[in-house]
């Protein structure tokens, strides 16, 4: 099943890598020569420093683009470098967007299975077939199956705002938990927690 990507979520994918191309622009000639990536881009990153407001932000534009088309691994490099050389904020936002695309894929196979059920003027069922929940959990063993099934069912039913929250406050439950339970012993606080 292909996965349908909003009109906002693709603007939000956007701004998040316009930011990561803003972060690289704001890096140290050292640090710009450390980055996992080639030549050419380095060169791109580095000609942004001498310029000025409105040529700096078409720049900026102009490596955001260039990103977009490079492999989604390269990305991953590069917001890995920036939050380990400058405590960026990326990683973090990376891991709450990718539980948001996890909560969407299950929705969108509860609205699929929802919709079947309704051409064939039957009950929807409650343990609706969705190869993305299976994911989740195999990536997320701590969350709870039928309460996320009974929310994305919900919100099939209803359309509703507040069941499609209450998945993504599963999801990410389930993640902080997995977070807590991995972070080393020795540690005295808990690993920082993302916050909507």
């Amino acid at each position: 099943m292909q996965i349908k990507i909003s009109r906002s979520a693709k603007k939000r994918q956007a701004a998040r890598i316009e930011e990561l191309a803003r972060e690289l622009t704001e890096l140290t000639s050292g640090e710009i020569a450390a980055l996992p990536t080639d030549d050419a881009l380095k060169a791109e990153i580095r000609a942004t420093a001498p310029l000025k407001t409105g040529s700096r932000k078409r720049q900026i534009k102009f490596i955001a683009g260039e990103l977009r088309r490079r492999e989604e691994t390269e990305v991953t490099a590069l917001t890995t470098f920036l939050a380990d050389r400058k405590g960026s904020r990326l990683r973090q936002q990376e891991r709450f967007h990718a539980l948001e695309n996890r909560r969407q894929a299950i929705i969108n196979e509860a609205l699929a299975a929802h919709r079947q059920a309704q051409e064939q003027e039957e009950a929807p069922p409650a343990d609706w077939p969705s190869p993305s929940l299976e994911a989740a959990l195999a990536a997320l063993p701590d969350l709870d199956p039928a309460a996320l099934r009974q929310a994305a069912g919900r919100y099939a039913r209803s359309h509703k705002p507040v069941y499609q929250r209450e998945v993504f406050r599963l999801l990410q439950s389930a993640q902080q938990r997995l977070d807590w339970q991995s972070a080393p012993a020795t540690s005295p606080e808990a690993p920082d927690q993302d916050r909507e």
